[in-house]
């Protein structure tokens, strides 16, 4: 089964497809990787954890997430870098897939 990591940089508000990204993931090792406006989610405990019943792992780009002042509502998500999302890209999981 291929590990997937799913990116983001759509708004709560824009993103109409989180039932398909639970589709994709099921029986896979998933991630989620937060960027832009994306980071929003992270703010929000419900939609975080709406999150983490789709996917296993959820990240979030540290410059997006200080660029908004917004507080970090879920414990779950982990704060990265982009040295640390190309590594999720291009080391950590198989297949990546943009919503």
């Amino acid at each position: 089964m291929r590990s997937k990591l799913f990116i983001t940089l759509k708004s709560p508000h824009d993103l109409g497809d989180l039932e398909l990204v639970r589709a994709l993931a099921k029986g896979s090792r998933s991630g989620l990787l937060l960027l832009e406006d994306a980071v929003i989610f992270a703010a929000n405990a419900d939609l975080g954890k709406e999150l983490l019943g789709a996917v296993q792992d959820v990240y979030v780009i540290k410059d997006d997430w200080e660029a908004r002042g917004l507080p970090l509502a879920n414990p779950g998500f982990k704060v990265v870098d982009y040295p640390e999302a190309v590594d999720l890209i291009m080391e950590r999981y198989e297949q990546t897939i943009t919503v």
